[in-house]
């Protein structure tokens, strides 16, 4: 042996992620559209990653807008949420940060969302 290990292939099988795209509500009527893969038990208590969302002291509220099997999709869907509530000064998205393969997205279809549903 040359000193290297190999690491063995789990003969579990994996439960297949959800990929959501939710909206985390503040109580002066500002939100963020975000996207997770996180189990159930830690999506609960997951409100986002941004700074002005971890940082909040206080009760928020999140909807969960839409589930999909694929990353892409949902990565997608939370773009084009970003992007359309660009324009409205209560959305505290600054960041929009995506890159993904054309290929992945030939059977997506966005759905329709709007704050406050």
């Amino acid at each position: 042996m040359n000193g290297t290990k190999r690491k063995r292939k789990s003969s579990r099988k994996r439960t297949p992620k959800t990929h959501r795209v939710y909206c985390t509500y503040f109580p002066d009527g500002r939100y963020y559209i975000g996207y997770s893969c996180k189990s159930d038990k830690l999506y609960e208590k997951y409100y986002g990653s941004s700074k002005i969302v971890q940082e909040y002291v206080g009760e928020l509220k999140k909807v969960t807008i839409a589930e999909f099997t694929q990353k892409s999709h949902a990565k997608m869907q939370e773009f084009l949420l970003q992007w359309e509530n660009r324009e409205d000064e209560h959305c505290i998205n600054d960041m929009l940060n995506i890159r993904l393969r054309r290929s992945h997205l030939k059977d997506f279809t966005p759905v329709k969302w709007r704050p406050h549903e």
